[in-house]
C-alpha cells in the first residue's frame, strides 16, 4: 500500500495546466490555486493530503472519481470534492478523465491571516467549512462557477489580491450554503434517458434517439443534460461503454471482440477511445490489472 504523501504542488503553467503557489498568489491562506483541463485521461492521483489545509476540487467539464475514508465519490461537472485539512485522498488508482477541474488549497493555520478577514470573520468560515457535512456537493453550477472562474482570471493581473479573495469568500460561502440544502434529483425525462443509456448500452446510442425518447428537441437534450449530469450525453455514453468493455476485457474477451459488441465501428477506433478515458491501452489495461492480481 503506497504511503500518503503531504502533497504540496509547485508552480507550474502550460495551455492545458496552470498551478499558482501562495508565491505568486500574495493572498494569506491561499497556498495553491489551480486549473486543469484533461483533453485524454491523465494519471491517477496518488493517496496524499495537505498539512492544516483544505483542498477543495470544482468539476466544470467530466467526470472525476475520488477516494476518501473508504469511500468513493463520483463527482460530476458542476459538483465539488472538498478534503478536509490532514484528510487522506485520492482517485484510487484511477485516472482522472476527460474533463477540467478548478482546485483551491486554503492554509487555515492561521485566522488571523486568512483571506484578508478579521479574525472572527475567519474563524466563522473556517468553522463552517470543517462543519460541511459531506464530500461531494452539488451546485447549481452557473452562479458558482461564474464566481471561481472570476477569481482565477483575477490571478493574472497584480494588485487584484484583495478581489481575488473576496471572489473565493463569496465562493466558499456558496459551497457551504449548498452543502446544507437537499441535493436536487434528476428530471423524470434525464433520469429516464440515463436509465436507457445503461441498460441498452451495448446498443448504438444516437443522440436524435434519446431527445425523441425524452419528447425533446435534440439541442434541448444536449443542454439540460449537460446542465443536469455536468456533462454532454455524447461524453457519458463514451464513458459508460468504457466502463463496461473493462470488464469484457478482465473476463478474457478479444479487443475485436469488445469493440464489436459495443458498437465502435473499428478495434482501432475503441483502442484510441480506451486510452483517452483511462490512459491505458486495452492491453495495458489487462496486463495492469494482472500485474495487481499476481500481487495480491
Amino acid at each position: 500500500m503506497n504511503t500518503p504523501v503531504n502533497w504540496k504542488d509547485d508552480y507550474y503553467t502550460s495551455k492545458e495546466r496552470i498551478v499558482l503557489t501562495s508565491q505568486q498568489l500574495r493572498v494569506p491562506g491561499l497556498r495553491t490555486f489551480g486549473m486543469h483541463t484533461m483533453q485524454a485521461a491523465i494519471s491517477p492521483l496518488v493517496p496524499h493530503f495537505h498539512e492544516n489545509s483544505f483542498e477543495i476540487t470544482f468539476v466544470t467539464k467530466g467526470v472525476i472519481l475520488f477516494y476518501a475514508n473508504e469511500a468513493e465519490y463520483r463527482v460530476n461537472g458542476g459538483d465539488a470534492f472538498i478534503a478536509f485539512p490532514d484528510e487522506v485522498h485520492s482517485t484510487n488508482e484511477t485516472p482522472m478523465s476527460v474533463g477540467q477541474i478548478y482546485w483551491i488549497q486554503l492554509d487555515v493555520s492561521d485566522s488571523s491571516n486568512f483571506l484578508f478577514l478579521s479574525q472572527a470573520a475567519a474563524e466563522s468560515l473556517i468553522r463552517q467549512l470543517r462543519a460541511i457535512p459531506r464530500h461531494n456537493i452539488r451546485t447549481d453550477n452557473k452562479e458558482i462557477r461564474t464566481v471561481l472562474t472570476k477569481a482565477f482570471s483575477l490571478t493574472f493581473t497584480p494588485g487584484n489580491e484583495v478581489m481575488i479573495a473576496s471572489y473565493l469568500t463569496i465562493y466558499l460561502h456558496l459551497l457551504i450554503y449548498f452543502s446544507n440544502v437537499t441535493q436536487f434529483p434528476l428530471t423524470p425525462d434525464i433520469g429516464n434517458s440515463l436509465t436507457y443509456i445503461l441498460d441498452n448500452i451495448t446498443s448504438d446510442l444516437s443522440l436524435e434517439f434519446l431527445a425523441d425518447y425524452c419528447h425533446l428537441s435534440l439541442s434541448h437534450f444536449k443542454q439540460k443534460f449537460k446542465n443536469e449530469m455536468g456533462i454532454s450525453p455524447r461524453n457519458f455514453i463514451n464513458q459508460q461503454k468504457i466502463e463496461y468493455a473493462k470488464s469484457l476485457l478482465l473476463d478474457g474477451q478479444s479487443i475485436t471482440d469488445v469493440s464489436m459488441t459495443l458498437g465502435f465501428s473499428t478495434s482501432s477506433y475503441f483502442a484510441s477511445a480506451f486510452k483517452k478515458y483511462t490512459s491505458y491501452t486495452p492491453s495495458e489495461y489487462v496486463q495492469n490489472h494482472r500485474a495487481k492480481s499476481i500481487k495480491f
